[in-house]
């Protein structure tokens, strides 16, 4: 085949996801010049639904984080939207985004990246024009060649199904799926019958209660058990909690107040038998508002991890077992970049794991701040939309030479510390090996270009940057980018009155200690 002629530009996007549409924008913002890749004809990654299975959300799918903290920080939810989206309010707010800010323009659609390299000092990134079949699959048409000062690698760690492997697996007369090819009971075929689902993330929660609205009986597999959190506590979303008072607060003192306020709204996690094996602030959140009604219901069964499959007897690690008719794996993906070359892949991630060697989770001490990965991060609470947005927003910076990254040595120095801390905290499992808080790890990015929000300098937020979540806005305050909007956002976000009253709680609680201390010196002088 003929070498296309290659396109120059200044930076290159891989993926037109929610992080691959931000890092557009945030680039096009400061005057560059920028080409979006996308495989898909639409925009949106897994938020664009799609009938066929393999790819994007289920049909039930509402994102489990609230509007105010999962949205782009300079283009608000209508507020018509609800708390918690459904996957086509998503789908239409990102196409909204698109055509508003212009980024349409600078994709090329159906065009798949099948590898890039370092050419002196620039990017060669070489894509091929594809169609979909209509079967599932793709074909491939005429190759595409773009010249790159810069790239940026936003296609997720959502990538490919990681599926768990049973002694006996193969036995089993029904349909094994991962939950990436789930979509409905129906349109899946699950009507009737019994099925099993294995794990116990936000996924696997959502297969089971939607196959319980058709009748059928799930019993839920979990080696790990889990602490399910409702949507809302105490009237206000969950995630309105996440302040950064709380989150200054060390882990465990934090996760007795967490599971205190879970146990107060839900009872005892083992009363219904989901046993979690860790504290609530060592794993991701499992939020479902509907799991322990359904459980009380008898309409889902926790299971222990499955010890082995006969045909389609399932038996369980407590000795119990089940007849099933189908299995649904929700058991996670893996992070994979095969377009990368091998000399860049083996410093960038380790092969067979979700564990990456990024300063930040965005740059390679070995590569340099022009190859940037963008969204290569799991929110412990909130969504990776605010982290991917401040993390294109750094690399715009950097992308204009207006800041400069650490050392190599500081770099490597940072993801060392960063991983052995990760290790101490959480529960060993590959998703939490790339675990944030959102509001802290957006801070700490922020810093390096000047959008941490400072109190001394919004004396007014002073209050809600402590006590509320504060919504994406909050990183729009100062520096590069700054929204003249951004106080009127976070003024938006609910303050929770929990949060609220116990801060007034503890500061008449000091002033009392205070003055008793001051009544007491009185008396000795």
């Amino acid at each position: 085949m003929e070498m296309a002629v290659p396109l120059e530009t200044d930076v290159v996007v891989i993926g037109a996801g929610i992080s691959g549409v931000v890092t557009a924008k945030c680039l096009l913002d400061v005057g560059l010049k920028v080409k979006v890749l996308e495989r898909t004809g639409e925009v949106g990654g897994l938020w664009t639904f799609r009938d066929k299975v393999g790819y994007g959300v289920m049909r039930c799918t509402h994102i489990n984080v609230s509007k105010h903290n999962y949205c782009f920080s300079d283009f608000p939810f209508p507020d018509d939207v609800p708390d918690y989206p459904h996957h086509s309010h998503m789908a239409r707010y990102i196409a909204d985004y698109v055509m508003h800010f212009g980024i349409n323009d600078v994709i090329s659609f159906q065009t798949q990246v099948n590898r890039i390299e370092k050419k002196d000092d620039k990017w060669v990134v070489m894509a091929t024009r594809v169609e979909d079949d209509g079967k599932g699959g793709w074909t491939t048409g005429e190759e595409e060649v773009y010249v790159a000062r810069f790239v940026a690698i936003a296609t997720g760690h959502h990538v490919t199904p990681s599926l768990a492997k049973f002694p006996g697996q193969d036995t089993f007369k029904g349909e094994i799926i991962h939950s990436a090819d789930y979509k409905d009971p129906i349109t899946n075929r699950l009507v009737g019958g019994q099925l099993l689902v294995v794990g116990i993330g936000n996924s696997a929660v959502d297969v089971a209660v939607d196959a319980a609205t058709v009748g059928k009986h799930v019993y839920l597999s979990t080696r790990s058990g889990a602490w399910v959190l409702p949507n809302y506590v105490f009237g206000r979303p969950t995630d309105h909690y996440a302040c950064r008072i709380f989150l200054w607060l060390p882990w465990k003192l934090a996760t007795n107040v967490l599971e205190a306020v879970v146990s107060l709204i839900h009872g005892n996690p083992y009363r219904w038998g989901l046993n979690p094996k860790m504290r609530a602030l060592q794993t991701q959140p499992t939020v479902s508002p509907t799991l322990i009604h359904n459980i009380q219901r008898n309409n889902v069964t926790i299971k222990p991890n499955i010890a082995r499959f006969e045909g389609n007897t399932v038996h369980f690690a407590n000795g119990s077992s089940e007849v099933v008719d189908h299995v649904v794996m929700c058991t996670g993906f893996r992070v994979s970049l095969p377009f990368l070359p091998d000399n860049v892949r083996e410093n960038v991630m380790e092969e067979g794991s979700n564990s990456i060697k990024l300063y930040k989770n965005v740059f390679s001490p070995a590569v340099g701040q022009t190859l940037a990965f963008i969204g290569f991060v799991q929110p412990a609470s909130g969504g990776v939309l605010t982290m991917s947005e401040t993390q294109a927003r750094w690399f715009a910076e950097l992308c204009l030479n207006h800041v400069k990254l650490p050392n190599k040595a500081a770099m490597e120095a940072d993801i060392k510390a960063d991983q052995e801390e990760t290790a101490k905290r959480y529960f060993t499992s590959a998703r939490h090996t790339i675990q944030k808080d959102p509001l802290l790890y957006n801070d700490s990015v922020a810093a390096q270009f000047g959008a941490k929000p400072q109190l001394w300098r919004h004396p007014r937020l002073a209050w809600r940057l402590l006590l509320g979540s504060c919504g994406a806005a909050q990183w729009r305050l100062q520096g590069p980018g700054k929204w003249d909007r951004a106080a009127e956002a976070v003024r938006s976000v609910p303050v929770t009155e929990f949060i609220l009253y116990s801060a007034i709680l503890v500061v008449v609680l000091l002033i009392l200690l205070l003055t008793y201390l001051g009544y007491l010196v009185s008396r000795l002088v």
